[in-house]
């Protein structure tokens, strides 16, 4: 495999929200890309609009915006595959809802999006390009310093995230069978939040350990 190191751009640096109080007491390290939050908006947007205008309305709308997205997130392009992703799935899934008359249809977006991501895991893999190594160097490449993008930590990583996407596509999908679409609102969302949160903060953990590790042997190579 080729060693990418990847260096780390001024435009990745911490943002606005840097100011906010509950970011600002973050370690750097964990300060993400403000792009993150424009690869959010498409999904947002819809899922606000939905509430409150014809579903046609916010599929448009939220079209615009990951145009808009695709536009502004051109160094960053993974976030930007993400984005799109995540627009098409769930107008996808709004569209299967309209014709089918089916809030469940609607609804699965979200253990559909767990399963059609797993190919791409699969591919980076194979490639020599972990997804979560190349997701973290935008993300917070604060955080993956200069690890270079198929280090075995993100293969690791890697592979732990696909195991989970498998696993909760099979547990949403099966409370979206056999659960109302209230119980699945709410039992959905406990299982998934808590996890995803408490998987997100594990990784990041030993990939930043890993990270200082990796520098200090830089550093000592050097001497």
């Amino acid at each position: 495999m080729t060693t990418l190191n990847l260096p780390v751009s001024e435009s990745n640096q911490p943002g606005w929200y840097a100011a906010l109080p509950l970011v600002r007491r973050l370690p750097s390290e964990w300060q993400p890309n403000p792009r993150v939050f424009l690869t959010m908006l498409p999904v947002l947007i819809f899922y606000g609009l939905a509430k409150i205008s014809p579903m046609e309305i916010a599929i448009g709308a939220s079209f615009l915006v990951v145009t808009f997205v695709f536009f502004t997130t051109k160094e960053t392009p993974v976030l930007r595959m993400i984005a799109i992703f995540g627009y098409i799935v769930t107008a996808g899934s709004a569209l299967a809802g309209i014709l089918l008359t089916s809030e469940k249809a609607y609804l699965a977006a979200g253990p559909v999006a767990d399963a059609l991501i797993l190919p791409l895991y699969a591919w980076t893999l194979w490639r020599g390009w972990p997804l979560i190594g190349a997701i973290g160097r935008e993300i917070s490449p604060r955080m993956v310093g200069t690890l270079p993008i198929n280090a075995p930590i993100f293969v690791r990583v890697t592979l732990i995230w696909a195991g989970y996407e498998a696993t909760k596509a099979i547990i949403l999908a099966w409370m979206l069978l056999n659960l109302s679409v209230g119980e699945y609102l709410v039992y959905g969302r406990l299982f998934g939040w808590p996890t995803t949160a408490a998987l997100v903060f594990i990784c990041g953990t030993f990939v930043v350990r890993e990270a200082r590790n990796h520098q200090i042997q830089l550093e000592q190579s050097s001497e």
